[in-house]
């Protein structure tokens, strides 16, 4: 029973009654059902995801973050990101790239 909820919002004035239900309904089920909750919530939670969760970090995630928060102006995020991705960028496969995007940075910023 997982239902998705959309939280964008485009005027803060407005209230998403889907999302205030929602949110509602889920602190109902918590008092009620207490951590058991859970269940209904998330599907297949005694099943063995976690062991087979892929937890493999893409680069261009990373990158492509990088980019939304350079053309957004908010260059301390697009380098805090860069950051958070260096385990990646790190490696020589990377270092072209790694290059490549702390100059991008350093050309459009003043950080």
């Amino acid at each position: 029973m997982i239902q998705d909820v959309n939280i964008d919002n485009p005027s803060s004035s407005e209230v998403n009654w889907n999302y205030l239900e929602a949110s509602q309904q889920l602190q109902l089920d918590k008092q009620n059902y207490g951590s058991d909750y859970i269940h209904l919530y998330v599907d297949d939670i005694e099943g063995d995801w976690l062991e087979n969760w892929a937890w493999e970090d893409d680069l261009t995630d990373y990158i492509d973050a990088f980019y939304h928060h350079c053309e957004q102006g908010n260059y301390q995020f697009a380098l805090d990101t860069l950051k958070a991705g260096d385990d990646l960028l790190n490696q020589p496969e990377n270092y072209e790239k790694r290059l490549e995007l702390y100059g991008y940075l350093s050309k459009i910023s003043k950080i």
